[in-house]
Parts: structure tokens; sequence; C-alpha cells
């Protein structure tokens, strides 16, 4: 009986470790990323401070809060500059993108699949989203 419980503890630790959250920088891989600012607007000099890595956009997808699309529109910002660029996770490529002021947009082919703000320990770990 003892033998029996020892395996099913492994194949129980293997699956754990399998189902590990998908949002964690370490299963993030950012393929690709540029920077975006709307010259057309009378405030695109705030984009100056603006720079995000591969590692600050893996950051921002483990610690920003998801919102609901209602939500999302009370409380984002979008302001004239961003990053874009594709990421993999858990296997599957995603469009992304992420704007000055903590906004950030998660799409699966054309529609906008998740929504994204920066709040509070996102905040302290990425600054200058600010």
């Amino acid at each position: 009986m003892s033998r029996s419980s020892g395996v099913l503890a492994m194949l129980l630790a293997g699956s754990l470790i399998a189902c590990s959250p998908v949002r964690e920088p370490a299963r993030m891989t950012v393929v690709s990323l540029s920077r975006q600012i709307d010259r057309t607007r009378p405030d695109y000099d705030i984009c100056a401070s603006l720079t995000l890595t591969r590692a600050d956009v893996a950051s921002y997808f483990a610690l920003a809060d998801e919102l609901d699309p209602i939500e999302f529109h009370a409380e984002a910002m979008i302001m004239p500059c961003s990053y874009q660029g594709t990421i993999q996770l858990a296997g599957h490529v995603y469009r992304w993108k992420i704007f000055a002021g903590g906004a950030g947009y998660l799409y699966d082919g054309d529609a906008v699949n998740k929504r994204y703000l920066c709040r509070d320990k996102c905040l302290v770990a990425l600054p200058n989203l600010r």
C-alpha cells in the first residue's frame, strides 16, 4: 500500500508542476516588441519616459489585473504611446499592446481577448508606465 501511495504522490506532484499558472514570467516568451507613438496627439511628449523590455512585458502580463470590458472602459486611459508585439503563452502566440499609463490588451487573432490594467504591485515593478 505504501508503494502505491508513493507512486501516486509522485504522479500528483508532476501534474501540479505541469499546471503552474500561465501568468508566470518564466512561462512566457515575448517574441517581438516595438514602440509606437501617435505624434498627431498634442500630448505625445509624455512618451519620452515609456521604455519596456521583453522582461518588462512578461512582468506586466504576470502582474497586471485582468478587467472585464466595462471596468476597463471606466478606468483605463489610452495614451498616445505604447509598445506592441507578440507573446507566447502556454504554447499559443498572441498579439499584445501596452500603453503608457498601464492599460493593455491581449489579442487572439483580430479580436481583443483580454484587457489589463497595471495597478499596485505592477506599478511598483514597472514605474515608467505611470
